[in-house]
């Protein structure tokens, strides 16, 4: 998903010079700005290689946005097989599960990129079902940790203790603790999504200063990964402890305790705790 980031600065960087009228496909004077404007739009007679490279520049730039906007629910597959499979998920080599996730992803986000890109619907509606499908991830997110914590508990009973392989009860850990991080992670990424579609229909709706929402809105999506990233590092106590170790700054930040030896991955910190509480 970050490493998307960069189609998107590929296509910023095709884009700029017909923004800033260097390359022009209409006369001059003539200004084409805001997401959907069908009194005033651009109408192409022929392709030809002045106007090959935006249409290129554009794909991927709704590509970019694509691939982020599907990981989560290929997230929520990938979860929710793991909970299924939890007595051997981790232990046992599916690599037709991991190519079909792979797939599934890039199927569902080159979808999502030709939606927009041949304007199929409007840009409206497209919006309206990119936030709707959020009311869909929230609830899977809760169901999936309910029944894992569940599952926890009953493993964790007298009866039930000998019942359960280590592999499995490992497995039923790390579903409650990534989906609890994802949790997080998603908090984050609801509040970006909020900010950026009020910013989107204060445009559409023509609300005064109008041309300011879009270049709002294009400056959110180009340096989105630079506010989100760091945001997701630091809901994890282990990345940020990594994170910050690597910049060099922990002595002076003086946010970190002094710490002699690597410092532990999360995975193998519940690894740890899994022994010593089935031992």
């Amino acid at each position: 998903m970050y490493v998307s980031w960069f189609e998107c600065f590929l296509a910023t960087l095709i884009i700029l010079p017909y923004k800033y009228g260097i390359i022009n496909l209409a006369e001059p004077t003539q200004i084409f700005e805001g997401f959907e404007d069908l009194d005033n739009y651009l109408q192409l007679e022929e392709l030809n290689l002045k106007s090959i490279p935006v249409l290129i520049a554009g794909f991927l730039f709704w590509h970019y946005l694509a691939v982020v906007n599907s990981g989560f629910c290929v997230f929520l597959i990938e979860r929710t097989v793991a909970t299924v499979l939890f007595n051997d998920y981790e232990s046992k080599n599916r690599p037709k599960l991991t190519i079909s996730i792979v797939v599934v992803h890039q199927i569902y986000a080159l979808f999502l990129a030709i939606i927009p890109f041949f304007h199929m619907v409007s840009f409206r509606d497209f919006l309206g079902s990119n936030a709707f499908s959020m009311f869909i991830i929230i609830p899977h997110l809760l169901i999936l940790k309910y029944y894992n914590t569940q599952r926890r508990k009953n493993m964790k009973l007298a009866k039930n203790i000998a019942k359960n392989s280590l592999a499995a009860k490992f497995q039923t850990e790390e579903n409650v603790r990534s989906i609890t991080l994802a949790f997080r992670i998603f908090s984050i990424v609801i509040l970006f999504n909020l900010v950026f579609l009020t910013i989107i229909y204060l445009g559409i709706a023509k609300v005064p200063g109008e041309k300011y929402y879009f270049q709002v809105a294009e400056h959110m999506i180009f340096f989105g990964p630079i506010v989100l990233v760091p945001a997701m590092i630091s809901s994890e106590k282990d990345w940020k402890n990594r994170f910050l170790e690597k910049l060099r700054i922990k002595k002076s930040l003086k946010i970190l305790p002094e710490v002699s030896g690597r410092t532990q991955d999360t995975t193998d910190e519940y690894f740890k705790q899994l022994r010593s509480a089935w031992a």
